[in-house]
């Protein structure tokens, strides 16, 4: 009996681990048809009933169920651009990696824990990089800071101490400042200091304000990007680094927009048709010409093999979750990553109100709110997942749903 016990026991914790990995892999066994996916639709029995405990997270699966409908629809329905029902399937592949990733990370966390979940999934996305490959220019950089990140970060939880994530996170960020990844800094340096303001402010009154901490977390993040800015531009991170965003400032007065000139590309297809464009269909050379003049209002040259080929190669790719959401199935995909970020944002703010937001939710967070501008939909999907995962706010406050694994499982909190 005991035995047999103990086989139940650990099955409900592995089961849900490898579901947690499994929502980082987006290694594709088929057209369109990521590993993740697969795992998702087999264990969607049950992860579908976690969907409830969760604020929000039913009415975000109708939501995105609806933005893939509309998206088909106005492919179907197009006449005067070319239709490929290969790509339909590969970027309906991508938005539904992107819910079954949220329904299976959801009801990981309430298995096994925030934490656990968190180290799940960066062992996940390590091996998904193995299978894809590193990157060959710089590995650090473009493919195992995340996961590393993550995997530490997630193991720093089970000490329950509010140093140690600090340190860690301060750590990962002279590795990425050695690695020629600006952001990536910035990022982890942000998340460092959102701790120890958490760490060594006063504790809240009886009723901490989210929004009034959401209001101060942006002022300081304005200070922070300034600083941080003139840091780079004084070569702290690197001769390198500091050209390169001289360059962009150079180029169009900020080096958000000069980095990111995709931004002028997507804002200008929107504008042309609010509604999308469709999920398989393809750019003609007048949706070209219309992106390419958006991004030289943003002093880009946009005449080269980079939008051409990979912008607009048979495809639309602004490089945003939100621009390519848009495009692919219209105000309702945008819909989909907006609620994903709202509802991230102020679960985040709520948790750091209450002096308890963990050092993963809050990297997560930065990182998000950056994918979902400006980072495409492919390479982000699996972490706005696990961020929403991490920031949903449960339906019953007392649920243990962060806690600790223990022999006995998921240990609950004291009231």
């Amino acid at each position: 009996m005991q035995a047999a016990e103990s086989r139940v026991a650990l099955v409900s914790v592995a089961v849900p681990a490898l579901a947690a990995a499994a929502a980082a892999m987006r290694y594709q066994v088929a057209l369109g048809v990521s590993v993740g996916l697969i795992v998702a639709v087999v264990l969607a029995p049950v992860w579908l009933g976690a969907l409830r405990h969760y604020r929000w997270s039913r009415i975000l699966m109708a939501l995105g169920a609806l933005a893939l409908v509309w998206g088909a629809t106005l492919s179907l329905v197009e006449t005067a651009r070319p239709v490929g029902t290969t790509l339909m399937a590969t970027q309906s592949g991508q938005l539904l990696g992107l819910l079954g990733g949220i329904g299976m990370l959801l009801w990981a966390r309430r298995s096994i824990g925030a934490g656990w979940t968190t180290v799940a999934y960066g062992v996940g996305a390590l091996a998904n990089a193995a299978l894809l490959g590193p990157h060959p220019e710089n590995p650090w950089k473009y493919t195992l800071a995340i996961p590393v990140a993550l995997i530490v970060l997630g193991l720093s939880l089970q000490w329950r101490g509010r140093v140690l994530p600090i340190v860690v996170l301060a750590g990962l960020a002279l590795v990425s400042a050695a690695s020629d990844s600006r952001s990536m800094t910035s990022f982890l340096l942000l998340a460092a200091a959102a701790l120890l303001w958490q760490t060594f402010a006063p504790q809240p009154g009886a009723r901490p304000s989210a929004r009034l901490t959401l209001v101060w977390l942006s002022i300081a993040g304005l200070a922070a990007y300034t600083l941080l800015q003139a840091l780079i531009l004084d070569g702290v991170l690197g001769e390198a680094a500091a050209q390169r965003s001289e360059a962009q400032i150079d180029t169009s007065g900020s080096l958000i927009t000069g980095g990111r000139p995709e931004l002028g590309a997507a804002v200008s297809l929107i504008a042309a048709e609010p509604l999308g464009y469709g999920s398989g269909t393809r750019p003609v050379s007048s949706d070209v010409w219309l992106a390419k003049s958006g991004m030289d209002l943003l002093g880009y040259d946009p005449n080269n093999g980079y939008v051409d080929s990979y912008m607009f190669g048979g495809h639309f790719e602004v490089h945003s979750v939100l621009g390519d959401m848009w495009i692919w199935f219209g105000p309702l995909g945008a819909a989909v990553v907006l609620m994903i970020a709202v509802a991230s944002l102020l679960g985040t703010a709520s948790r750091l109100a209450h002096r308890s937001a963990s050092a993963p939710l809050v990297l997560l967070t930065l990182l998000g709110l950056w994918d979902a501008l400006f980072s495409p939909v492919l390479t982000s999907y699996g972490t706005l997942a696990l961020l929403y995962a991490l920031a949903a706010q449960p339906r019953i406050p007392t649920d243990a749903v962060d806690a600790p694994i223990t022999p006995d499982g998921p240990a609950s909190r004291r009231t």
